[in-house]
């Protein structure tokens, strides 16, 4: 599998985005991380965890880009760009390591562990959408919202339908 190309496609065509804030997790602390000024000391800062999304907000994609909701973040695919390039990510999913895995419909875990990134494997999976070679598997497609979902997608829970080579 041809993973530069594979990877020169991806960044070609898709964008991750944000749903939420740049930063959350515990209130206090995200604060005070907004408040930091130079030179203040990082130690004092409350305890807790914050997640930092260090992407776009996905209100701030430019028009022609379509979105696709991966539960922890949307991918934003030029659909004209990627309706060009096609031909040549279908030869590259047909070699595919194990190509029955791709046809059962893994999971962004699986295919992230494939190709080297999680983050690779949710733009992947927006892109096969759009260019209609699978759908993707949320559980909010169950009707599946909150902690409950987070933690089913945490596991894995975000997954494709298949794929399988003409």
């Amino acid at each position: 599998m041809n993973l530069d190309r594979l990877y020169q496609i991806l960044r070609g065509t898709t964008v991750q985005l944000r749903k939420g804030e740049e930063i959350e997790g515990d209130p206090q602390l995200v604060t005070a991380i907004k408040n930091l000024k130079e030179g203040d000391d990082i130690d004092k800062l409350p305890g807790g965890s914050v997640h930092i999304y260090a992407i776009p907000h996905e209100s701030q994609v430019k028009s022609g880009i379509e979105k696709v909701d991966l539960h922890f973040i949307v991918v934003g695919v030029d659909k004209a760009g990627a309706e060009q390039i096609k031909d040549k990510l279908i030869a590259i999913l047909k070699t595919y390591p194990q190509p029955e895995r791709l046809a059962g419909g893994p999971s962004y875990i699986e295919v992230g562990g494939e190709i080297g990134d999680q983050g690779a494997a949710f733009q992947l999976f927006a892109l096969g959408k759009v260019l209609g070679l699978w759908d993707i598997i949320t559980p909010e497609k169950f009707g599946i919202t909150g902690p409950e979902a987070d933690q089913l997608a945490g596991g894995g829970f975000v997954m494709i339908t298949g794929f399988r080579a003409a």
